[in-house]
């Protein structure tokens, strides 16, 4: 047995030792060096291209450049809206899901606001214009006055919303969840019954998807707004108001019928972390700044073309 199993190890020795083993082991390390090198090669690329696209990203360009940012985000979501939007018997059945669980955490108290606010004259009037208005309205001005008087930190407010409104789209795309209003759980439509504006016409749903509750971009974008407020504007009032905006949206929201309370957390959960990644994408820049001071630099309303 000793006799067999040294000449098996010879065998294995002298085949090991064979020019064919040989060549082989030297094409597969030669294999394996070139591997190595295209990764090093593909990673430095990717990291180079990073790069390039923080910086731009953290650049501040022309009106018409930045016109054309906000008028691309809109056409994602209408894209989102009629590529992958879903039917309104899917945000139902999806809505069903977020009441239950609701229920489960004790957080379903959205039609006893409804009817408290109704019922008690709670400025429903005000409630149903501002849902309208706050998104409409509110968050465009924002960003013009921003990008007009504030030029330094444009790059960050703006950054923020794309990143918030974006992560909100990839939701809309694969959860479409109808809002309570569109339920058979004894909501009102407050703004389409007490104001022209009629959230259920042909030529209104036109412009929004019907089915995106969750997330509330309306909470998603308050903070922007907010932001703005309180670190760009030298008014005490102006920065009292920037700290109640998000309060005043998330309760305008669900007393409207618009949205439930996980809403108000799955907006927080979009914006929070695009405000961090905002943040990060304007250091790439030292021209750009996050900066407290109301106080524009002597720059701050020269156009900067092609950065």
């Amino acid at each position: 047995m000793a006799r067999i199993r040294h000449e098996r190890l010879s065998l294995r020795s002298a085949g090991a030792a064979h020019p064919r083993w040989d060549a082989a082991r030297g094409a597969g390390m030669d294999l394996g060096r070139a591997w190595w090198s295209s990764l090093l090669a593909a990673s430095a690329w990717v990291l180079a291209n990073l790069r390039a696209a923080r910086r731009v990203a953290a650049s501040t360009g022309t009106g018409f450049r930045e016109l054309l940012i906000a008028l691309s985000a809109y056409g994602a979501y209408s894209l989102v809206r009629g590529v992958f939007g879903g039917t309104l018997l899917e945000g139902r059945d999806n809505a069903a899901d977020l009441v239950g669980a609701e229920k489960a955490l004790g957080l379903y108290v959205e039609g006893d606001m409804q009817r408290f606010f109704v019922d008690h004259s709670l400025g429903m009037p005000f409630w149903n214009a501002f849902y309208v208005v706050s998104q409409v309205v509110v968050l465009p001005l924002t960003l013009f006055l921003v990008y007009r008087y504030r030029r330094p930190a444009y790059a960050f407010v703006r950054n923020m919303a794309i990143v918030s409104w974006s992560a909100g789209l990839v939701v809309y795309a694969l959860l479409p969840v109808a809002p309570p209003r569109l339920l058979a759980s004894g909501f009102t439509d407050t703004v389409s019954s007490q104001t022209f504006f009629d959230l259920d016409s042909d030529l209104i749903r036109a412009f929004y998807n019907p089915v995106a509750a969750m997330p509330s971009l309306h909470v998603g974008m308050a903070p922007v707004v907010a932001w703005a407020l309180i670190k760009l504007t030298p008014w005490v009032w102006t920065r009292a108001l920037g700290w109640a905006y998000p309060v005043l949206v998330a309760v305008c929201i669900v007393v409207t019928g618009n949205h439930y309370v996980l809403d108000i957390a799955g907006g927080l959960a979009v914006v929070l972390p695009a405000a961090a990644l905002a943040a990060w994408i304007v250091r790439a820049r030292p021209d750009v700044a996050v900066t407290a001071d109301p106080a524009p630099p002597a720059h701050a309303h020269a156009e900067r073309a092609g950065t």
